[in-house]
């Protein structure tokens, strides 16, 4: 792995980010037969990766493992990030949620609006390299308890949204095997 520092962000075709990895790390690509790759990754510039031996902008990576139908992940498990933004479900007010600690920070530049708190949310996110999965964990273990499934990565998708228990299980054995 190299030691420069550098994130690879992955995004879906609608330019939702995924996942991060770092220069020099592997992607596991699951083809729609089941077969697995692993791929090293190296960072080009911000909207650019080499995949393996193929150099890719990062929607144009995306749109193709979705016309084919392959599922791409981190080869290593992602951990929860030490803070990130969020909003509030009821309220949609723009929080900071700090790992560990029971609840949220109230943010000063907070809109009456919801759709401005998302946008500053993920803006501020993906400046701090925190994906939809991680905010969706720090939100979960910050209002429900940081020993809940809650908090687990593993309890949402890459989009952030919860999954279903058995699939949950799935994904627990998965990430133990790595």
């Amino acid at each position: 792995m190299s030691d420069s520092g550098k994130m690879i962000r992955f995004i879906d075709s609608s330019y939702n980010t995924l996942f991060y990895v770092p220069d020099g790390g592997n992607v596991v690509l699951t083809y729609s037969d089941g077969k697995k790759a692993v791929r090293p990754c190296k960072f080009i510039d911000e909207y650019h990766t080499q995949v393996g031996h193929s150099v890719y902008h990062i929607c144009q990576f995306a749109e193709i493992m979705e016309h084919n139908g392959t599922s791409y992940v981190p080869e290593q498990a992602q951990k929860l990030p030490e803070a990130c933004y969020g909003t509030l479900p009821l309220s949609g007010e723009l929080i900071l949620i700090k790992k560990g600690e029971k609840g949220y920070h109230k943010c000063s530049n907070s809109s009456p609006h919801r759709e401005q708190n998302e946008m500053t949310a993920a803006q501020n996110n993906r400046r701090m390299g925190v994906t939809l999965q991680q905010e969706a964990a720090m939100l979960g273990g910050s209002l429900s308890g940081w020993a809940t499934p809650a908090a687990r990565l593993s309890s949402y998708d890459l989009k952030g949204q919860p999954v279903r228990p058995g699939k949950e299980r799935m994904h627990r054995a998965q990430e133990a095997m790595r």
